[in-house]
């Protein structure tokens, strides 16, 4: 393309000089006939009668010359005219093409759903996303189709011809079956006017997220009240006995302070799980990574623990690895990990049966694994393990001294720590967690360090039976 003028000029002028060449010999052979004739009837001789007839036809040649010199010019003037024009679209083209790509893609990756349709709600424009929320195929030709034609939803297709008639902004939520379950999709119908017709845009979202988070919102008030309420009825009732039996029965009296105050205990500890929770969902800066030893860590926690799975009659034991294993962790958030998974494996561990903890290399992380021989957990409870408030068993009775939030401490203070969280298990078989944490530079001085700095006691995690459970 860019070769075109240039070729175009050489054909101009070639077709100049030959639509030329006729005109200017029968200009000159008139000219010279008409002088010659003029002459001789003057009585002119045969030289001056040849001389004008050189003379005329010379100036003719000058003259066409000069004319078809000028054509020429104003020619090729047109013509680098016209390829500066056609330079000029052909770029606006490009930038056309661009900026269309650029938009259909940019819809194409949207997670919303896009649909635009003309005055007569035809389909002009639709995305993947609306397609997928809506069932419609993706080799479905829809262009220029009737919208109702292709999706048969009576409060959609109300919606569009409300909005349509000028009724406003119409916003509704409707119930999409798909293969295995009902999307939720909230919708919203705008018109407005391109170049003199009326068009409509329907903007589509998917609010199976949005319903998930408010059941869990609402899952998570109704267990933190029934969490407060059932200890604060029993110190109520203890409360209202020991007040008629302090006199009577003192022996009775002693017993229902002694439940007052395991009751007093049960709260302390939800508040302070909680409260470890809001830390280990804070982020980073709350927290002081140091490089610290992972064996320390599961030592202060068997220690404190064994006593507990002696009472139950579970073997507690500890596989070394071969190399020391340090990692990048903060010396608290380390030994509540570790409390709550040897904490909930006795817990779920029944007489006679066995808890191992271990450690192994998993290239860039160390991996700590706490292995029990209990009752195990279903694919469906696994799903949902590590949420807070959640249990396997239903059981919301008092004994079970548990707050239900051990394991979402350990899975958000491991994901804060930039480790992940593994768990592995059969119902009847027992289970495994195992939790990877960052390696760090192992050396005997940060060995020593972290090793006086990681604390003996933590309120939140005070080892209790059965106090930290799935």
């Amino acid at each position: 393309m860019s070769n075109w003028p240039s070729d175009a000029k050489k054909r101009v002028r070639s077709s100049v000089i030959i639509d030329h060449a006729p005109l200017v010999a029968i200009g000159g052979i008139a000219a010279t006939v008409v002088i010659a004739s003029l002459l001789t009837l003057a009585g002119a001789s045969a030289v001056s009668v040849l001389g004008a007839v050189v003379v005329t036809s010379a100036a003719t040649a000058l003259v066409t010359h000069w004319a078809a010199s000028g054509q020429r010019r104003r020619l090729e003037r047109l013509i680098d005219d016209q390829r500066h024009e056609l330079e000029h679209w052909q770029q606006r083209w490009r930038e056309l093409q661009r900026e269309t790509q650029e938009a259909t893609s940019a819809l194409s990756r949207m997670r919303d759903g896009v649909i635009m349709l003309s005055g007569e709600a035809k389909i002009l424009l639709i995305n993947p996303a609306a397609r997928w929320l809506l069932r419609v195929a993706e080799d479905l030709d829809v262009n220029l189709r009737p919208f109702a034609e292709v999706v048969r939803i009576p409060e959609l297709t109300r919606a569009i011809a409300a909005a349509n008639a000028g009724d406003g902004i119409q916003k509704l939520l409707v119930e999409v079956p798909h293969d295995d379950r009902v999307c939720p999709v909230k919708i919203r119908v705008d018109r407005f006017a391109v170049t003199g017709n009326n068009s409509l845009l329907i903007t589509l979202r998917d609010e199976t997220e949005s319903h998930r988070l408010d059941e869990m919102r609402r899952e998570f008030i109704a267990n933190i009240s029934h969490e407060l309420k059932t200890p604060l009825a029993a110190i109520k009732g203890y409360a209202e006995t020991v007040e008629l039996a302090i006199k009577d029965d003192p022996d009775a009296a002693v017993h229902f302070m002694t439940q007052i105050h395991s009751q007093c205990l049960r709260l302390e500890r939800l508040i302070a799980d909680m409260m470890q929770l809001a830390r280990a969902q804070a982020g980073r800066s709350h927290l002081n990574i140091v490089s610290i030893s992972m064996v320390d860590a599961i030592a202060e926690s068997m220690k404190s623990y064994r006593p507990v799975a002696e009472a139950k009659r579970v073997k507690l034991e500890f596989r070394p690895s071969d190399s020391t294993p340090v990692v990048r962790s903060d010396p608290e958030a380390m030994l509540t990990i570790t409390n709550n998974l040897i904490g909930n494996a006795i817990r779920y561990t029944p007489e006679g049966g066995s808890v191992t903890v271990s450690c192994r290399d998993a290239g860039k992380f160390w991996a700590l694994a706490v292995e029990d021989t209990g009752v195990g957990i279903s694919e469906t409870d696994q799903k949902r393990i590590f949420e807070r408030f959640y249990r396997v068993g239903k059981s919301r009775g008092t004994g079970d001294g548990g707050t239900g939030i051990g394991l979402s401490i350990v899975k958000n203070l491991t994901l804060t720590l930039g480790g992940e969280v593994r768990l592995s298990s059969r119902p009847g078989e027992g289970s495994k967690f195992e939790i990877l944490l960052p390696k760090a530079e192992s050396s005997p001085t940060a060995r020593q360090a972290t090793a006086h700095s990681t604390p003996s006691h933590s309120h939140a995690v005070s080892p209790q039976p059965g106090s930290l459970p799935r």
